[in-house]
């Protein structure tokens, strides 16, 4: 019963209600059909995918990806190899205010893919991998809002992690909450980790990656950890 009612046993049910269906693209049944994590299966038996977004704006409705970056942890390691960054050049109003954060100019985004050519790529590489991102409502609002709009699907049931979850999470069950920063750098500072040029997809990949290795060290210094609390503090 427990089991049942555990967060990642309701995510593997709506993906098999989905394959089941006839109306999902294949792109997407593919992905849904790789295999999931059980409960038990512990952290460093898996695959992780952190993604990061640079887009105009927060509203995903009226607002566009500018750029998409992401790279693979395995075996408790960055695979560098796997690092992917992509400008997207549709034709996105670039705002001065953004553009000021993340410096991503009209010139940047004239040499880039399509859209559809970096989510493409994304959910090839994304396959039979857990998606990890820091703050992860930005990334599934924008990738439910393309879903819906160029292939009718919505809220397409991926297996996310989200660190800035399981760093407010720790910081209640140690009664500290008062005040706390939960931005990424703030966060990553807090680990004592280097201090990156934030606001760049493919360089907050890697931060988010550096700083999921160390919440986990945190949560169980000497012993490995099974993905289903994870995944309950990760959400």
């Amino acid at each position: 019963m427990f089991k049942y009612f555990h967060p990642l046993e309701h995510t593997k049910r709506q993906r098999k209600s989905l394959v089941e269906g006839k109306t999902l693209p294949n792109l997407f049944k593919r992905l849904l059909k790789s295999p999931t994590p059980e409960i038990t299966t512990l952290y460093n038996d898996l695959d992780y995918i952190i993604l990061d977004l640079e887009t105009t704006g927060l509203d995903s409705r009226n607002d566009l990806i500018l750029s998409i970056g992401w790279v693979v942890l395995s075996n408790r390691k960055i695979d560098l190899t796997t690092a992917c960054h992509y400008y997207i050049n549709q034709e996105s109003q670039v705002k001065p205010e953004t553009a000021i954060i993340n410096h991503i100019t009209p010139q940047m985004l004239d040499t880039g893919v399509s859209i559809h050519d970096a989510m493409r790529s994304f959910y090839d590489a994304a396959l039979g991998k857990v998606i990890v991102a820091h703050g992860c409502v930005v990334e599934t609002n924008f990738i439910n809002q393309y879903l819906s709009t160029n292939y009718h699907v919505r809220d397409l049931p991926l297996i996310w992690l989200d660190t800035l979850c399981l760093e407010k999470k720790m910081a209640k069950a140690r009664n500290d909450v008062e005040d706390f920063d939960l931005t990424l750098s703030a966060t990553r500072a807090r680990y004592k980790l280097p201090e990156y040029n934030g606001h760049n997809a493919l360089s907050d990949a890697l931060a988010t990656a550096e700083l999921l290795m160390a919440q986990v060290k945190r949560l169980e210094p000497n012993h490995d950890i099974k993905f289903g609390y994870l995944y309950k503090l990760g959400n």
